[in-house]
């Protein structure tokens, strides 16, 4: 990965989960031009967009992007007809197949047209023991082929950037409370409901991250 720029225009892959969120903050914190990103993916919680909605405008975000993915679903999400994969009846919940190929090139469409040097996603350290598509390895691929694939690319130079992704969860609250993130604004579970439901894997792991953090905020 090359060196960031003080000065650039940036584009966050925001999902109003921790990670995003602290991604969010970090390049604000950078100086950066920064907008963000949403994908409108089957069945996506209406707190997901509340939470999105709410850190864009405590981060002062003026230029939002939202994209419609209908199709997007997870596993669970698709008739058995359809999965004939039957390896994927093991797969971990919020699973989507080659989700981060479909979000990133998106990423990358929209940050060629606004001339924007960084796409920041944020992933951490753990995520790629679920998701083989959120390692750093993946994203060195996936830069080389922005890099093949980008007309302008030798003037903008447009790249993935993961600032989380040496962090455990522990690690990215502790720098999320470093940043002033507002916690309270995020949301992690993975069902649609005005409570999170406590017992999904994300909400499970966001508590026992709070606990081990020592870092006041709510973990459901």
């Amino acid at each position: 990965m090359e060196p960031v720029e003080s000065e650039a225009r940036a584009l966050v892959l925001l999902s109003g989960g921790l990670d995003s969120a602290v991604t969010l903050y970090w390049a604000v914190s950078r100086g950066w031009e920064v907008a963000t990103i949403e994908f409108e993916y089957y069945l996506r919680p209406e707190r997901e967009r509340r939470a999105c909605r709410s850190l864009r405008e405590h981060a002062g975000i003026r230029n939002s992007i939202v994209v419609p993915l209908d199709f997007i679903r997870e596993v669970s999400d698709l008739p058995d007809e359809v999965v004939l994969n039957t390896a994927l009846r093991l797969s971990p919940e919020g699973y989507i197949p080659s989700r981060n190929l479909f979000f990133y090139a998106l990423a990358a469409h929209y940050a060629e047209l606004g001339g924007m040097r960084y796409i920041i996603g944020g992933h951490n350290h753990t995520d790629s023991e679920s998701f083989p598509d959120a390692s750093g390895e993946f994203f060195d691929h996936l830069n080389a082929l922005i890099k093949l694939g980008m007309w302008s690319h030798e003037k903008v130079r447009g790249q993935v950037i993961l600032p989380l992704i040496e962090m455990d969860k522990i690690q990215v609250i502790r720098l999320g409370h470093a940043l002033r993130v507002p916690f309270e604004l995020t949301w992690s579970c993975y069902h649609n409901a005005e409570v999170p439901c406590g017992t999904c894997e994300s909400c499970l792991e966001r508590r026992d991250a709070f606990a081990k953090a020592g870092v006041p905020g709510l973990s459901h």
